[in-house]
């Protein structure tokens, strides 16, 4: 049996463990609370991300085609 396997087999069991492990953990601890705000932070940088990545691509593209066809049209004018 390779190491993944092994892991894999683990991993729910040491989840469980972690979970329930109650008495030892701080009152404040809530699932489902974290997991809400990191999901509400990774939305909120990848939108920042893709407002400055989109614009510049759609530049990118922009400018190769304007290119592309500004020769052809050049090339057409020239005979």
């Amino acid at each position: 049996m390779g190491l993944g396997t092994k892991l894999m087999m683990m991993a729910p069991k040491a989840g469980v463990a972690l979970l329930s492990a109650g008495g030892d953990v701080a009152s404040g601890f809530d699932v489902t609370t974290i997991m809400s705000e990191s999901v509400k932070t990774t939305q909120g940088q990848m939108f920042s991300v893709l407002g400055l990545v989109v614009p510049a691509i759609v530049a990118i593209v922009a400018a190769g085609v304007a290119v592309k066809y500004g020769l052809s049209w050049l090339k057409k004018i020239r005979g």
